[in-house]
């Protein structure tokens, strides 16, 4: 049977609506809640849409046969799978889905039981399910279906610029995330430099500091004890979200001023010493300007900024990033805690 490019991109666009479907009914019955699965924020998933074309373009000639359909469509699909993953890992530096605990798996796109269960819907699709849509498709009027086809279209590419555009700022969000990191790394050097000369003291404000570290990690509670309390749930969700990112600020901020409060200590003794020692000055002039890109950086973790995210973030609870695993479980850590620390009602 051949199909029109109309037909073809509608079939396209039913498959992945079914696809939505199918991932958003098992995920949430997975996770014992409600999540609307998907790269993109409608109710489509382009994988099953392109998988569900690869395997008809690939199996409509043994379209009676289901052993043929089953290989032909297993090997497609995987094929497919793999290199939208690995694709999208490149771009994004995040995996939307990873098979890495899974038994024979290839870097974690492609599993075993994924490929057999790519075959498994080829042979529903093929030899069942593809007919009555077939037959709803061809059977629409040609305006009708032109129309749709276009609609559609024009719909989901918006969908897709803007999925795209929030898995680049999770990119970008994770790389400036990793940047902080290691400019923390690089101060706590400059501090162990003039603690090689003067340790003594250093040790003392870094006891002081560690406990100031440990209360932050409770900093935002009093946010969500004063407004956690909410009828709606969905409030209830959102005052615990922006809780975990000021729990979140107020560590990086204690961390910094511990690490400040020890720089300046060493500034203020090195005016007193006689002899000045160049290596230690300059490590106390590069703390000094770490110190202050990185006050700058947490001032930009805009709300707005992380309120987006979560949303992506929510729709692919299994994404992991192998590229930036400290980045990421930063920001996860934020996000995919919400409601664990509600009151009991």
């Amino acid at each position: 049977m051949i199909y029109s490019f109309s037909q073809w991109l509608l079939f396209f666009y039913i498959y992945c609506f079914i696809g939505w479907v199918w991932e958003t009914c098992y995920v949430s019955v997975m996770q014992a809640k409600w999540i609307n699965r998907g790269f993109m924020r409608g109710p489509f998933l382009p994988i099953y849409g392109s998988g569900a074309i690869m395997i008809l373009i690939c199996t409509l000639r043994f379209r009676t046969q289901a052993i043929p359909v089953f290989f032909f469509g297993m090997i497609s699909a995987t094929i497919l799978e793999y290199c939208t993953g690995a694709t999208m890992e490149k771009l994004f530096h995040v995996r939307y889905w990873d098979y890495t605990g899974k038994p024979f798996n290839i870097n974690g796109h492609i599993c075993l039981v994924s490929s057999l269960a790519w075959g498994a819907f080829s042979v529903i699709l093929t030899l069942y399910g593809h007919t009555p849509i077939e037959g709803f498709v061809l059977g629409m009027n040609h305006n009708l279906l032109e129309f749709l086809a276009f609609v559609l279209t024009v719909v989901i590419s918006i969908d897709m610029f803007e999925s795209i555009r929030e898995a680049l700022n999770l990119k970008e969000m994770l790389l400036s995330l990793e940047e902080n990191n290691v400019e923390f790394r690089r101060i706590q050097k400059r501090i162990e430099i003039i603690q090689a000369f003067y340790g003594t003291e250093l040790k003392e404000k870094s006891e002081v500091g560690l406990k100031k570290i440990n209360t932050a990690i409770v900093s935002g509670k009093e946010l969500y004890d004063k407004y956690g309390i909410h009828k709606n749930r969905k409030s209830v969700t959102k005052t615990v979200f922006l809780a975990n990112l000021e729990r979140a600020r107020a560590r990086k901020e204690e961390r910094l001023h511990y690490l400040s409060d020890a720089t300046e200590t060493y500034a203020e003794w090195m005016k007193g010493l006689a002899v000045k020692d160049e290596a230690v000055l300059q490590a106390i002039a590069e703390a000094r300007n770490m110190i202050s890109g990185q006050k700058r950086n947490i001032l930009n973790m805009k709300n707005k900024e992380y309120i987006k995210l979560r949303a992506l973030l929510k729709r692919n609870p299994d994404a992991v990033s192998k590229m930036h695993e400290q980045a990421f479980s930063e920001i996860m850590e934020i996000t995919e805690k919400e409601g664990k620390d509600e009151p009991k009602r």
